[in-house]
């Protein structure tokens, strides 16, 4: 067995003797080097020592952390392609692809299927998303090679009977329409529309385009994603290398070899629109997105971003966007700012609902906000919180290992390296005054941004006065001449 031995990160000590079941969470977003060894300091720095990557003779690996203080094993498991591969007029195939993972497989049908799991006191299932398709088990560790042979029933002889396929065709189809009169769908609807229509991540499913799956089309899903060259594997718990090795290679055994699925060009946003783009849906409130190119996560300049959009929206009640337009104005309950970062796509995007006839208002004091923080930047109390915050908080998203095994794959999915654990916080701790200005004059200036409103809105006309009232508030007042 190739095992390489390296140490790596500080919040996870205290982390691990927390671990315990529970669904696993969504892998976290952050920046990247190359899978680079960490050294012994990692550890000492990070208390997580013991990251082992355990190869197999097939050419996969798996990321390790071996904690034997509770006798509880997560595996990750992700392939490269997901929606965006489905086939032309089959939008949602593979959503129904990974719905059948755990819905019978091999001599089981649906239901023993579903006992056998709860027979080894496991849990089992997959997701998929734009640019990756994922499965996840916990089980505990005397369970865990009959646990993992369910797992290879389930990826290798999954049996999509007819029963099962209908209830989840049947379930996808009332999610869609129901979601087709939900504002925040229609928002992205239009926002796919505005400024990326032609690209794979535009498409989506609908009622129509799932009604025309068939069980073939997501066999074929199957086989063309959840191949052996794409696969990466994270585990967490009471396991060793060895013991790993020996299970991974029996399970992934009898994958396809090589992956089917193309790869997706970059996105090339078209300009932002200069007029808000109003869809009308009768309701008393509207729905405000507004959308900006962003950063994707191997940009050197991710970090000051990151920090940037805390202070702007991401921080909650420390934000900017929710002291002035919630508390201090009261024009909404919440406003929220983030980075999205696909594999293809960076975007800045923010939201917020507000009664119609506040839309106005809302979108001008928002661009307003924008544009100061573009223009002057920071405060040091503003930048010393952020880092407080971002650097204080991210040890909870290690207290299961459940958690540390969904943080380990997000760092492989991204390509992160092995010393990002060690260097995250360093990273942030690094952003200056200065990195912000430069980033946030880049890429907040609020002509950069298309505003997309769901809802009956009012005051749209008057936007422009909204936001040079906004900006007059600022503005020192002169004495009056003696």
């Amino acid at each position: 067995m190739k095992a390489q031995l390296f140490s790596l990160t500080s919040v996870l000590a205290l982390s691990l003797a927390a671990c315990s079941q529970e669904a696993p969470a969504k892998p976290a977003s952050e920046p990247t080097p190359a899978e680079t060894a960490a050294s012994s300091e990692t550890g000492e720095k990070t208390g997580l020592s013991n990251i082992q990557i355990v190869e197999t003779e097939d050419g996969y690996s798996a990321w390790l952390v071996t904690e034997n203080a509770i006798p509880i094993v997560s595996v990750n498991m992700a392939w490269k392609g997901g929606e965006t591969s489905d086939p032309a007029g089959k939008d949602g195939a593979t959503d129904l692809m990974v719905y059948m993972m755990n819905e019978g497989a091999g001599d089981l049908e649906s239901k023993a299927f579903a006992t056998r799991m709860e027979e080894l006191n496991m849990s089992f299932g997959c997701s998929t998303g734009s640019d990756w398709t994922s499965c996840s088990m916990s089980t505990l560790s005397e369970n865990f090679e009959e646990a993992m042979e369910l797992v290879q029933l389930g990826l290798t002889e999954t049996r999509f009977d007819e029963a099962p396929f209908m209830r989840g065709m049947e379930e996808t189809v009332v999610g869609l329409q129901q979601a087709e009169t939900s504002a925040g769908t229609i928002a992205a609807r239009a926002m796919y529309e505005a400024l990326y229509p032609d690209h794979p991540y535009a498409r989506y499913a609908t009622p129509d385009s799932v009604q025309t799956v068939t069980v073939d089309d997501i066999k074929a899903q199957r086989d063309a994603i959840m191949t052996k060259d794409t696969l990466l594997v994270t585990a967490v718990g009471d396991i060793s290398p060895e013991r790993l090795k020996t299970t991974m290679e029996k399970t992934f055994a009898g994958l396809p070899e090589a992956s089917q699925i193309s790869a997706l060009d970059e996105v090339v946003l078209k300009p932002a629109s200069e007029e808000v783009i109003v869809t009308e849906l009768p309701q008393p409130q509207s729905l405000v997105m507004f959308v900006a190119p962003g950063l994707k996560r191997d940009d050197p300049d991710f970090f000051a971003a990151y920090v940037t959009n805390y202070i702007l929206g991401g921080g909650g009640f420390s934000a900017r966007l929710m002291d002035e337009i919630r508390e201090e104005r009261g024009l909404t309950y919440g406003i929220y700012s983030s980075l999205s970062t696909q594999d293809h796509l960076g975007r800045w995007s923010g939201s917020a609902q507000t009664v119609n006839n506040k839309v106005g208002e809302l979108i001008g004091v928002t661009k307003a906000e924008l544009y100061k923080l573009a223009t002057d930047g920071p405060t040091a109390k503003e930048l010393e919180d952020a880092k407080s915050y971002l650097t204080g908080a991210y040890p909870l998203g290690f207290d299961s290992n459940s958690k540390i095994a969904g943080q380990m794959m997000g760092v492989r999915q991204e390509e992160l390296g092995l010393d990002y654990f060690a260097t995250r916080n360093d990273m942030v701790e690094a952003v200056t005054i200065e990195d912000i200005q430069r980033v946030a004059d880049k890429y907040l200036q609020p002509e950069n941004f298309t505003f997309i409103v769901v809802g009956q809105p009012e005051g749209v006309d008057e936007i422009q006065t909204y936001y040079e009232a906004a900006l007059a508030e600022d503005e020192p007042v002169e004495e009056a001449a003696e």
